[in-house]
């Protein structure tokens, strides 16, 4: 029997066996209605952060502590390949794509951006938030970087601006949680420390939830952005001109 022979027995016995879990875990695991935590967190959210979003509501009100800890891991990762890449750069790596290409992406960014605000906005009302916007948003400078060329952002936005809103970003979650102890509950206490929640379904609502959406979509936006433009570090050349820029 040959070696490839062999690969294709063992993925055939893996999905047998990953097959035979699944199966048991369905058959022996009967659906018995929502349970436990779940169901307050359910029925009462709404009542009790003002958020439509649930998800939304135990990452920014009930979790605490441990959103605080979840919202440091990009800001840490930062700091780290910053550090590990501080003297190591690399040569531009083109002038691009083509002209056709260049002037569709400058008709694309504006709307790339509005949908990612309005996914940090909105994302005490709907699916979403501050994590899943802010990542939206870091893939305009990785398609920047695509389409024109690695250097053409870094020629025009100061990379200590995109660490500046990253760590203004920290600083807000950090000072609104801190704000829920000094209202007299846990950090990031919410309805439970005494802010207002406004009406369920508007978007002034969900006391510091919105708030909380904007600055940890600062920090990932600007941080993800960061730590793409860590790892491809340019060395300009001389005796190439910048990339074209849209008009």
């Amino acid at each position: 029997m040959r070696g490839r022979d062999f690969q294709k027995l063992g993925a055939l016995a893996l999905a047998l066996t990953l097959g035979g879990w699944l199966w048991r875990g369905v058959t022996l695991s009967p659906y018995q209605g929502i349970t436990g935590p779940a169901a307050r967190y359910i029925l009462r959210t709404a009542e009790e952060t003002g958020a439509s979003n649930v998800v939304a509501a135990i990452l920014f009100d009930y979790r605490g502590f441990d959103t605080l800890g979840e919202a440091s891991v990009i800001y840490t990762t930062v700091c780290g390949v910053a550090l590990l890449f501080a003297k190591r750069r690399y040569r531009r790596s083109s002038h691009g794509l083509s002209f056709i290409v260049k002037r569709g992406m400058a008709l694309l960014v504006p709307f790339i951006l509005l949908y990612a605000s309005s996914i940090i906005v909105m994302g005490h009302l709907s699916p979403g938030g501050g994590f899943q916007g802010g990542a939206v948003m870091a893939t305009v400078t990785v398609l920047f970087c695509v389409v024109y060329g690695s250097s053409f952002e870094a020629a025009r936005v100061n990379p200590k601006v995109k660490e500046t809103i990253e760590s203004l970003g920290a600083l807000l979650f950090l000072v609104v949680g801190l704000v829920g102890l000094w209202a007299g509950g846990e950090f990031l206490s919410n309805g439970a420390a005494g802010f207002h929640l406004g009406t369920r379904g508007h978007l002034f609502s969900g006391g510091t939830i919105p708030l909380l959406n904007v600055a940890v979509g600062m920090k990932v936006g600007a941080g993800l952005s960061t730590l793409f433009y860590s790892m491809v570090k340019i060395l300009e050349d001389p005796t190439e001109s910048s990339p074209e820029v849209p008009s």
